[in-house]
């Protein structure tokens, strides 16, 4: 059997993620060597941000006056130009300000707006800034931009808990809502919570990390005439979306039989956690697998024929008859010659027996792996490293913070940058499970998922997700495509039930099921 070769992805379906460094350096460019103003820049990104406050004012329910909320930096400057921009379109306007403008060009802009409507400044007056607030129909954030790399506090937090308290239907961001973390998501003290971000040039990456991306609402992403130029920047960091997913589907030849669609071992499950190898197993099955043998511990076995019957089982006849050993190594290192892949993990326990069995299979499978849950309890990054054939890991935060040895607040504080760093280390697909799960691949790009929401956060999806990035492992693609794709699949499987099944009463067997909608949504028949 040979490795996969390394995949061709079509990137250039996906939207691109920047950082505030490379924002800083495309901003510095326009300016200095193009000879664009920073006045220019601004008006343009005051242009996008007017338009659709005036597009979207058409939706609200009896709208008053817009209320423009700037800082004193640049991204104030640009709140000072949308303010003018909206008064000259005839609708009534309010700036509050917190701080004097403070470089060259927020000075300018807050000179044009003078004189056309009322400034309130919040330090002097906070009574007047709330009731402006209260009475506002649209809400705009031009406190702090993508530079805000400090704790907010002070009367900066004072206000933003303002803006948060008004009942405005409609608030925008201007380029990230105030207190998020452009490259991170982080949230160190409050937010502005808005309804839509207005975002330049390219979607920031902090928009879709949580907690930042649960302020960030429904982001806009607007052209104001910054040449973008990727290379020599950081690495890639891509957005997920449907069409690129649609683009890695394994292909389903006319004349194709059961042995074309590969065939995925999962070992899997022990006394009490069948349900796990059992949920692996249906998923892989119904991602199109031809083929899956679960290797069960003997005492689940035969348990299987009825809840599934497509299943086939394969269990050890000696030893312990509840869970692995080691002395079943060779057993299974036999058993996978004659498959396409190999899921390990779901339920398997923590025994020391089970864990030494972990490490001999991890060690000893010459196939795609895919390695989960207890799998991962069993390992360290020595032995992910040493294996030479393509390798999926799939932690939740609490076994990447096991594995990695970090910190959970080193890694709320760079999820991005921490899974990219491992996996180049380890050389391995690493799925960073979460909202907006992360995967990064050996190479160094990264890609935020941009499917499913908070009914996933229960018991068993993380087997489906298994059995699906495993199924779709066995049918021959990359383990990065396998990874990218049955992640986007698992969240569509959920946003396709949501009108029917509420998040609160979602479960892993609903996810199963929402399989084959998801499919269809891609175009599959």
């Amino acid at each position: 059997m040979t490795a996969p070769s390394a995949p061709l992805l079509p990137l250039d379906l996906l939207p691109r993620l920047c950082t505030s460094r490379e924002m800083r350096r495309w901003e510095n460019k326009a300016i200095e060597s193009l000879g664009k103003s920073g006045r220019l820049l601004m008006e343009n990104a005051a242009s996008a941000v007017k338009k659709h406050v005036i597009d979207l004012l058409h939706d609200v329910d009896g709208p008053g006056p817009v209320v423009v909320c700037c800082g004193a930096g640049n991204n104030g400057g640009d709140g000072y130009a949308v303010a003018r921009l909206v008064h000259n379109h005839g609708l009534e306007v309010t700036v509050i300000r917190v701080g004097e403008p403070a470089s060259a060009d927020a000075r300018a802009n807050a000179e044009a707006w003078s004189g056309l409507g009322e400034t309130i400044d919040f330090l002097r007056s906070r009574s007047q800034a709330a009731a402006a607030l209260e009475g506002a129909g649209a809400v705009v954030d031009a406190i702090f931009g993508t530079g805000l790399n400090r704790p907010v506090t002070g009367e900066a937090a004072e206000f933003i808990q303002l803006i948060n308290r008004a009942s405005s239907q409609l608030k925008l961001a201007v380029d990230l809502p105030s207190g998020v973390n452009s490259d991170t998501g982080g949230v160190t003290q409050d937010a502005v919570r808005c309804t839509h971000t207005v975002s330049f040039q390219a979607p920031k990456l902090g928009c879709y990390q949580y907690p930042g991306m649960g302020y960030t609402g429904r982001v806009l992403v607007e052209d104001i005439a910054i040449p973008v130029e990727w290379e020599g920047g950081d690495p890639a960091t891509y957005l997920l979306n449907q069409v690129f997913a649609q683009s890695l589907l394994p292909e389903r030849p006319l004349d194709g039989h059961k042995g074309t669609f590969g065939h995925l071992l999962a070992i899997c499950g022990s006394a009490g956690m069948g349900g796990s190898a059992l949920l692996a197993g249906l998923a892989a099955l119904k991602t199109g697998t031809g083929l899956v043998t679960v290797g069960v511990p003997r005492l689940l076995r035969d348990g299987f024929l009825k809840a599934a019957p497509e299943l086939m089982t394969l269990s050890p006849e000696a030893g312990d008859t509840s869970k692995f050993e080691q002395a079943h190594a060779p057993f299974f290192l036999e058993a996978a010659r004659s498959r396409s892949a190999v899921v390990l993990g779901c339920g398997l326990g923590q025994s020391p027996g089970t864990q030494a069995l972990v490490k001999e299979l991890t060690a000893g499978l010459d196939m795609p792996l895919l390695i989960d849950a207890d799998g991962l309890n069993a390992l360290d990054g020595t032995a992910l490293t040493s294996r030479a054939w393509p390798t999926v890991i799939t932690p939740h935060p609490g076994e990447f913070l096991r594995l990695s040895g970090l910190s959970k607040e080193d890694l709320s504080g760079d999820r991005v940058g921490h899974a990219r760093r491992l996996a180049m280390e380890w050389g391995v697909v690493l799925v960073l499970k979460g909202a907006g799960s992360i995967i990064a691949a050996p190479s160094g790009e990264i890609f935020i998922n941009s499917t499913g929401d908070a009914g996933l956060a229960t018991a068993g999806t993380g087997d489906v997700l298994s059995g699906i990035v495993g199924g779709l492992l066995a049918q021959g693609i990359t383990a990065l495509e396998a990874a990218l794709l049955g992640v986007f699949l698992h969240g569509l499987a959920r946003d396709c039930s949501r009108e029917e099944i509420s998040e609160r009463y979602f479960s892993a067997q609903d996810l199963i099921e929402g399989l084959n909608a998801a499919f269809l949504n891609l175009g599959d028949s």
